[in-house]
């Protein structure tokens, strides 16, 4: 599963669409916080699924740290005036 994401890019994927979520999240939740309102990412290889071999088989999941879709925010976007 790791060789599939890193052949299909999908790591660089799935953050930049969390720093997407990230900032809609940012303008549509109050109070909205990294770490309790954002789950994480998950990729479900179909083909891979199997549940004889456990409910994780086939799935992958990640939640990257704050700090670096903080930082990712910052190179793309760059400071958000008021």
């Amino acid at each position: 599963m790791q060789k599939a994401m890193e052949e299909g890019f999908y790591h660089l994927q799935y953050h930049l669409y969390t720093v997407a979520v990230h900032k809609y999240l940012e303008t549509r939740v109050p109070a909205y916080r990294y770490e309790s309102h954002f789950g994480g990412v998950f990729y479900l290889f179909l083909r891979g699924i199997d549940p004889a071999k456990g409910g994780d088989y086939g799935v992958y999941r990640h939640r990257p740290p704050a700090a670096d879709i903080e930082a990712l925010c910052s190179t793309l976007i760059g400071p958000v005036e008021p």
